[in-house]
């Protein structure tokens, strides 16, 4: 091949560098203008960066053209610069449409997790550290879940979970329990703030006004209550819709996710940890969750309230009042976990010498009881007939046991004492028997 010309040069000189520079900013101009700009137009706005720049071009790129030129001279190098070249190019395309599809992907799943934010954050560790902040609440009537809100053994939980229980039983995480005491309470939101001793992890607030269509979000809690032993459960689902209550005057939000009984109280978060509501009501398919910003109003409410206990059920203590007010009396304090004082009700005949610290380790796992009947025996004054129920902590497994029997009372100064007792287990009653 003959040596080319200068002219032939200068245009070889021009087209590769349009090529080259067409490889190098290709990827920036698709991220500007998009992907549907063919690659006519990318040549042609390269060229015309060419022309208006192709002095400082020549300085930059000469000693490469020139190298590349060279070679194309020799003549067999140019089919294999210009195979080189092809190739190159259907490759870098390749990867350009990888590229943007990998893009698009990630779009798809930063906006199901609520975006580029939340990408961050592990579902993994998230549901490992929410779960340190979440308890089971033994209320008497109802079982449920609940959370730690704030420093201090600060819990919330629904009022319906412990609507008839004004001394609810706090499991934590290490399947040890307290005696919560109950702050405050509103039993129109359904909500219920306790108090407890130990300090947990509390949980952080989330915005539910920023969450995305279609977000994932979990619920944790206890479904079944203490008949499903172990740690808490988590049920993923997405957002399905905001909705607000004028005659409650609070805001759900509605998952997929379905709730089961146990699970009320209990948080639902996005997957960052965050508290977007209380998990309240649910059916197949169907969850409702009270919003962090309804929850942070009605707290408010609640704490400027003249009687922020006006919905709790209040137990009246007057063991003096006759012998089944002594008897009642008795499983109230056991119940509220008032140990001395249920102790004080026993005569001398039925503590036959032993001391309140060896009678109340009899009573060390007790976390509720339950009476369901009370009644003064028709045949026999002051002897009080009696069903109850109880529930244990027993190797982190809540046992219930069942009850019947009889005390008799006696008055002793002035004081009625509980003095002897005969009362049997049930194994596995039929429903009527509660009902007897």
């Amino acid at each position: 091949m003959h040596n080319l010309s200068s002219k032939s040069q200068s245009k070889i000189k021009k087209i590769i560098i349009a090529l080259f520079l067409l490889f190098l900013i290709r990827p920036f101009l698709e991220y500007i203008f998009g992907t549907g700009i063919t690659d006519i137009f990318y040549l042609l706005i390269i060229l015309s960066f060419i022309i208006i720049f192709r002095k400082p071009l020549s300085i930059y790129f000469s000693p490469v053209i020139n190298l590349l030129i060279r070679l194309i001279q020799k003549g067999k190098l140019f089919i294999i610069f210009s195979i080189v070249v092809i190739a190159l190019s259907s490759f870098i395309y390749s990867q350009q449409d990888q590229i943007t599809l990998l893009n698009n992907k990630l779009v798809l799943i930063e906006n199901k997790l609520g975006g580029s934010d939340k990408l961050k954050c592990n579902e993994k560790n998230t549901i490992e550290k929410v779960k340190k902040s979440v308890v089971r609440i033994i209320g008497g009537e109802a079982e449920g879940s609940g959370f730690a809100i704030q420093q201090g053994g600060y819990i919330l939980t629904n009022f319906h979970v412990i609507e008839f229980e004004p001394t609810p039983k706090v499991i934590l995480p290490d399947n040890t329990f307290e005696t919560a005491g109950i702050l405050m309470a509103d039993k129109n939101a359904d909500l219920a703030i306790l108090k407890i001793e130990k300090d947990l992890p509390f949980l952080a607030w989330g915005n539910p006004t920023l969450l995305n269509p279609a977000e994932e979000l979990l619920a944790i809690g206890f479904p079944l209550g203490g008949r499903l032993s172990g740690e808490a459960s988590v049920s993923k689902g997405s957002l399905s819709a905001r909705r607000k209550s004028k005659d409650v005057g609070v805001e759900y939000i509605q998952t997929d996710i379905t709730l089961n009984p146990g699970v009320s109280g209990g948080p639902m978060v996005d997957v960052c940890g965050e508290v977007v509501g209380i998990n309240t009501v649910g059916l197949a398919g169907l969850g409702l969750a009270i919003s962090s910003d309804s929850i942070k109003q009605k707290w408010l409410e609640m704490d400027i309230s003249k009687d922020s206990l006006k919905d709790i059920q209040r137990i009246t203590f007057d063991p003096d009042a006759s012998s089944l007010e002594a008897v009642r009396a008795f499983y109230n304090y056991l119940k509220a976990r008032k140990l001395d004082k249920a102790f004080e009700l026993l005569s001398d005949n039925f503590k036959k010498g032993y001391s309140f610290n060896t009678w109340k380790k009899g009573y060390s796992s007790l976390l509720d009881t339950t009476v369901i009947k009370i009644e003064d025996d028709p045949k026999k004054e002051n002897k009080i007939n009696i069903k109850l129920t109880t529930a244990d902590m027993v190797d982190g497994e809540i046992v219930y046991k069942y009850f019947e029997g009889y005390w008799n009372v006696k008055e002793v100064g002035n004081r009625w004492l509980l003095w002897d007792a005969k009362i049997k287990e049930v194994k596995n009653p039929d429903y009527l028997w509660f009902y007897e």
